[in-house]
């Protein structure tokens, strides 16, 4: 199944009022966790990443990932989303990741593809601990729906419209729905024995 890998790493961090995704959890910036966890993975026909930052860019590039710059971050997360597909190729699938949730494991990566393989007209979402989180993977034929989202509407959007094609993978785990918005997120992830 040809699933394309995009990481969404263009947001302006309002709530934390600096550049997070350039913020250290042990000498390892957030944004590198997901990338080095995608490329390990090898489960993608392509991975894009779509960021507004030179830095991450260049270590996506280095990744041997298509880097894309969105230079309209500004308008909401719905144009990374845009970016992101028009810059893939032709794939049965759409994996969108965070840059921001950096404690993402292999193993539920390789266990939503599964499911995604057996299903490939469905949208397929991790339950962390009985909450709905990222990464998601959408089908191809909400492409299109996908492409007309606007502002700073995101792919929970289509996910209410279809609620009929979503499968939940469950997942028991003590940090890997962890996403660092605010400060008082990040101070907590210093404290927690994650690596």
């Amino acid at each position: 199944m040809n699933i394309s890998a995009i990481v969404m790493a263009s947001g302006l961090s309002k709530r934390m009022n600096k550049s997070k995704l350039h913020m250290e959890i042990n000498n390892k910036k957030i944004y590198e966790f997901i990338l080095q966890t995608i490329k390990l993975c090898q489960c993608f026909n392509e991975v894009i990443v779509v960021a507004n930052d030179i830095e991450i860019i260049k270590k996506s590039e280095s990744l041997e990932f298509k880097a894309v710059k969105n230079e309209k971050s500004y308008l909401g997360q719905s144009t990374s989303i845009k970016l992101g597909i028009l810059s893939s190729k032709y794939s049965q699938g759409y994996m969108f990741f965070v840059a921001d949730q950096p404690f993402i494991n292999e193993s539920t990566i390789k266990a939503l593809i599964d499911e995604f393989n057996k299903n490939p007209d469905k949208i397929v979402i991790p339950c962390y601990n009985g909450k709905n989180g990222n990464p998601v993977i959408f089908p191809f034929n909400l492409k299109e729906e996908l492409l007309s989202l606007e502002g700073d509407i995101g792919g929970k959007a289509v996910i209410n419209n279809h609620i009929n094609k979503v499968i939940k993978v469950h997942i028991q785990t003590d940090y890997e729905n962890i996403d660092i918005d605010t400060m008082e997120d990040y101070e907590k992830v210093l404290k927690m024995k994650v690596i």
